[in-house]
Parts: structure tokens; sequence; C-alpha cells
């Protein structure tokens, strides 16, 4: 079972992941342990559910395999930047990004349904710009969502790539590496619990996705899904 941790003046989820597991590298295990969508904003008086031994094991694989990807979802900023490349490198003085990242990370990539744009719901998107080791990824999952009858829970397009901060933080976005996506966003708001098909976010799950929807507080984001997890 886990063990609860009252948060004090002081602590980082580092500080607690090395009071409590022996490795301060494992603070993101409690930050999804717990729902954290920023392990930076933890508080006083804040109570954290510390995971078992069991819990903090490696994750297994997606249930569902993609033939020729091997990929795991990478936990932390850390590991998102050995597995997709370091965007910071690419960021120019202005703060812009520089055009070079598009060109070597990301490609289009075609879905196979297409899906209308949220904004411009008369435009349809049919290719899904993304990051170059997610091109397989991305149209297996919405095969799958099509295979399973769940093609008319996809009502809206909300976007995959977007450098950007995160809404409400500093830190990137996973859609800064275009390995999110957000979908029906007219009826799935950050902060609300919103009205995505649980079918739906079953099936990103079994592909290895994070949802947001898991998030808690202000950070619930149901519209969102990353192949990453831990930041």
């Amino acid at each position: 079972m886990p063990r609860s941790y009252i948060v004090k003046k002081g602590d980082t989820l580092g500080k607690i992941a090395k009071k409590e597991l022996g490795d301060a590298n494992l603070f993101t295990l409690i930050a999804n342990y717990n729902g954290i969508h920023d392990p930076e904003r933890i508080f006083v008086g804040q109570r954290l559910e510390i995971p078992t031994k069991r819990d903090t094991q490696p994750q297994p694989p997606p249930i569902i395999m993609v033939p020729g990807f091997n990929l795991i979802p990478p936990s932390g900023l850390d590991n998102i930047v050995r597995t997709f490349g370091d965007i910071v490198e690419y960021i120019r003085d202005d703060g812009t990004l520089d055009q070079r990242w598009e060109d070597e990370q990301l490609l289009r990539t075609p879905l196979p349904f297409a899906i209308p744009l949220s904004w411009d719901p008369k435009k349809q998107v049919a290719n899904l710009y993304t990051h170059k080791k997610l091109k397989d990824l991305f149209p297996a999952v919405f095969r799958e969502i099509e295979r399973r009858g769940l093609k008319s829970q996809i009502r809206t397009f909300g976007g995959c790539f977007n450098f950007r901060s995160k809404r409400g933080g500093n830190k990137l976005s996973a859609h800064s590496w275009a390995v999110a996506i957000d979908l029906n966003p007219e009826t799935n708001r950050m902060g609300t619990s919103g009205d995505m098909s649980s079918d739906v976010v079953d099936v990103f799950k079994s592909f290895g996705f994070t949802w947001g929807g898991d998030w808690s507080g202000n950070f619930k984001d149901p519209m969102h899904f990353q192949f990453c997890n831990g930041y």
C-alpha cells in the first residue's frame, strides 16, 4: 500500500524521492502517481501518496504494439530530450525557434481519416505534423479508434506541433516536440473534467500515451494526450 507524505517547507519532489525512495531521480514517479503536471509546483501541507517499490518498477511496453515501433514513452525532461532531441539548441536569442528544428525533426504523416480543424471546422486535417519518431504511432492510434467504431468521438483537432510554454507555466509544452495532440478542445478545456470518450482514452493509453484528464486541479487537461510522462 502507498504511504502518505505531507510536504514541508523547503521540500522538492527530488528531495522527497531521495528521502522516501532512496533516489532523487524517482521524483517523476511521485509526480505521476499523484497526477502532478508540473513537478516544481508543490506546496507546504500538500499530501502526497508515495508509491511502493512495486509501483516504481519501469513501465511495461504499451499493450498494443506497432510493427517497427519500439519506443517506450520517455519519463521526465532529460529522457524526453534524449529521445526526441534537445530543442533548446534550436531556440534563437530572440526566443523564436530556428526552422532547422522542423526540417530535421518533424514530418507529415497521413491519418486514416480526416478530422475537422477546431478553429476552422470547414478545414479537414488529413496529415499530422508530428515528430518523425512518431510517424507510425499516431496513424496506428487513429486506425484503432476507427476499428473500434469510435471515429464519431473525434470531433475536432486542436493541434500537435506548437512551439510554446505550458499553459500556466514557463516550461516548454510537449507540443514543442510535436509528441502531443489535443482533441475536441471546445468541450475539454483545461481545468475541467470535459467529455472525452473513455473509450478513446483507453485507446491512447493502450499505445503508451498519458492523458491530461488524469492530472489534478487546474492542470487537468482532458483534450490532451502526450507520448511522455512525468513532465
